[in-house]
């Protein structure tokens, strides 16, 4: 019987990047003052770039589990602190240094853009503004408890409209209140995700090892220094960054200068557009796609994740083309209004299932992490514990907050209780996923909010209830960037580097409130300067006042519980099961239980599961034809394809809010 639910990592057969140990009489507290200090200056910088390319030019350089922007900011320093070695090699950054700083970067990098700030800051200016685009949004506004929304009707016009040319004050004070008030409920999630991690962190990296492909260049690149060998002197990297490289700067020249010819990022070809007649209008979006850096991802993870990907994919077509046979089409009315909708219906399934692998994931930590309260209980400080007894009290004191704030925002304790119950299923889930299968993006289209409309319905849940769920909803519920995916793969690489430890916690906190801090002072000053109206980030289009359409939808059809959800989630649950009782009991079965969660990701669709069959495919081939010499010698090629996209991409990207023009327009 196997022991895990998906095969051992691939470092198995190659072993990662050795551990870089902290440099024992350098690293002080001035060390410690001075990373955290650099940490945050660029976690400023990262802030700045990112909301200014997203809000002006509809650039994404931080909207992923591996942030292009994060590793662009990284490979700099690097470079800077290698010439810095060169003129006085007494004052260059350590190793541990260089870690912090990457994990500094890389756990706040999503936060300023849609992932919390951008959506937070059109959650509470635009139930105040009436060209919002959604009817309810209004009512959402009077519900409200007014330290959660911007009551200063003219602030929040020039903030969407723009100053006039003659220029004027920016009005913080209108701001201040909602923003803050929001903010309590978003850190109390982020430390609750943060500890979380902490939680799974000694079984999943030290007992499961978990492979954590995305943590593979960060620790190649902190494992080559000083090495007779490191990954800049390696010719295969250089081969393998040019292939992305070349395809984004001719797209890039290309929009500039039309007569060079264009290349693209991504390369998608709609298999199923021709097929326009019913059942197979069904696979009508059916796509293959080619992204290099998905496909060097992929290099590195198992073969039973990466089949699970693919298969569990595949199925999911072949799900919508059995209910198109039968007369259902795909459909989301249907389902806010109780009938049944073959994709929810899925989206039902894949709840039940992350329900399901979230409880056998958390099953043999459960004696760990009842040590770790009954120490926390007696006050004991038990280092030997693999559950921290913190960890285990910074998660129940950040949900209990959390509830507090909810009761005094106007809602029902009970319901949002359930709400973060739902939203900790599917993180663990997928942040299982993004582990072990190194998705690059990530999304869920099995929300909170809808799932707890379909199991209580709409009646049981009155007031201004409804309201807070929206907002929260609207943050959180989409979970395709949550905090714990990153803290879990920053765990790695704090155990990998030895920087584990309060000096890394400090860290971590300071760039979160960095982040934050700084992402809404940017977008308050670029939306007065240049109107929020211009802005082409989906938070502001599309995110928030369609989560408001929705409510309005189920709020004009008031219905109890809807049987379907109760069904699908019920079949979910048991078909999750199956699949870990099928992994665990028969070798033959090498395919991992969690990629049922992501089949019908459209992230996955669209952009990933194509190139991890092409990146599995590779992998196996040469560890079965090549073996571990060959595949050894061979990664440094697929870490080149990881950056030579990232890099690339952040520097155009620089070049374009520099210069102030996108290419193409």
């Amino acid at each position: 019987m196997k022991a895990l639910v998906e095969e051992p990592e691939p470092q198995a057969l190659a072993p990662a990047p050795p551990e870089v140990r902290a440099e024992g009489p350098r690293v002080t507290a001035f060390h410690g003052f001075r990373s955290i200090l650099i940490g945050a200056l660029l976690v400023i910088a990262l802030s700045a770039l990112t909301l200014h390319s997203n809000l002006r030019f509809d650039r994404y350089i931080t909207a992923s589990s591996l942030p292009s922007g994060a590793v662009f900011m990284f490979v700099a320093v690097m470079l800077a602190n290698a010439l810095l070695g060169r003129i006085a090699p007494r004052r260059a950054l350590t190793v541990s240094e260089l870690a912090l700083i990457f994990s500094m970067l890389f756990v706040s990098a999503a936060l300023p853009q849609a992932s919390v700030a951008e959506t937070l800051v059109s959650l509470v200016s635009a139930t105040t503004y009436p060209a919002s685009g959604s009817p309810s949004i209004g009512l959402f506004g009077e519900r409200m408890a007014g330290w959660l929304v911007v009551r200063d009707g003219e602030a929040v016009r020039l903030f969407f409209e723009g100053m006039p040319s003659g220029g004027g004050a920016i009005p913080w004070a209108a701001w201040l209140a909602p923003l803050l008030g929001w903010s309590v409920f978003v850190l109390l999630l982020l430390w609750a995700l943060y500890c979380l991690s902490r939680i799974f962190t000694h079984r999943w990296v030290r007992e499961e090892r978990v492979s954590f492909p995305l943590m593979e260049l960060p620790m190649e690149l902190l494992g080559g220094i000083g090495s007779p060998r490191p990954l800049w002197r390696n010719p295969l990297m250089y081969l393998g960054a040019a292939i992305p490289a070349t395809t984004i700067l001719m797209g890039q020249l290309h929009g500039w200068y039309p007569f060079i010819p264009g290349f693209q990022q991504i390369y998608s070809v709609k298999i199923g557009e021709g097929w326009t007649a019913p059942p197979y209008n069904a696979l009508s979006e059916f796509t293959f796609s080619v992204w290099p850096m998905v496909i060097g991802i992929s290099y590195f993870i198992s073969g039973e994740v990466a089949r699970s990907i693919v298969l569990f994919h595949l199925l999911f077509w072949a799900q919508l083309l059995f209910w198109s046979m039968l007369g259902y089409g795909p459909g989301r009315a249907e389902a806010v209004a109780g009938a049944f909708s073959p994709l929810e219906w899925i989206h039902y399934m894949e709840f039940g299932g992350a329900m399901a692998l979230s409880v056998v994931l958390f099953w043999p930590i459960r004696r760990d992490v009842t040590r770790a309260a009954g120490a926390l209980l007696r006050r004991e400080r038990d280092t030997s514990l693999p559950v921290p007894p913190w960890a285990v009290g910074g998660f129940l004191a950040g949900t209990a907050g959390m509830l507090a704030w909810s009761a005094a925002a106007g809602a029902n304790p009970a319901v949002v209780a359930a709400f973060l119950l739902f939203l900790y299923a599917i993180v663990i889930a997928l942040g299982r996923m993004v582990a072990a299968g190194g998705l690059y993006l990530v999304d869920n289209d099995f929300t909170p909010q809808g799932i707890l409309y379909g199991l209580s319905g709409v009646r049981g849940i009155g007031g201004s209830t409804h309201y807070v769920l929206t907002g929260q909803e609207s943050l959180f519920g989409r979970a395709d960037m949550s905090f714990f995916y990153f803290a879990i793969n920053d765990s790695k690489l704090a155990h990998q580097t030895r920087t584990e430890g309060g000096r890394h916690s400090l860290g971590i906190a300071v760039a979160t409130l960095a982040a934050l801090a700084s992402a809404y002072v940017f977008i308050l000053l670029w939306g007065y300067r240049y109107g929020a109206n211009s802005f082409t980030a989906w938070p502001f289009s599309w995110r928030v006042p369609d989560q408001f359409g929705l409510m309005a939808g189920y709020l004009g059809t008031p219905r109890g519980p809807n049987p379907w959800t109760y069904l699908g989630v019920g079949v979910g649950i048991g078909v999750a099961l199956l699949l870990v009782y099928l992994n665990r009991r028969f070798l033959w079965w090498a395919v991992s239980p969690f990629g049922f969660v992501m089949g019908s990701s459209w992230n996955v669709a669209y952009q990933i599961w194509s190139s991890v069959l092409i990146g599995g495919v590779i992998a196996s081939l040469i560890r079965r034809y090549g073996g571990l010499k060959v595949y050894r010698a061979l990664r440094p090629f697929f870490l080149g394809l990881i950056l030579g996209d990232a890099v690339p991409y952040t520097l155009i990207v620089l070049v374009e809010s520099l210069v102030g023009v996108k290419a193409g327009g």
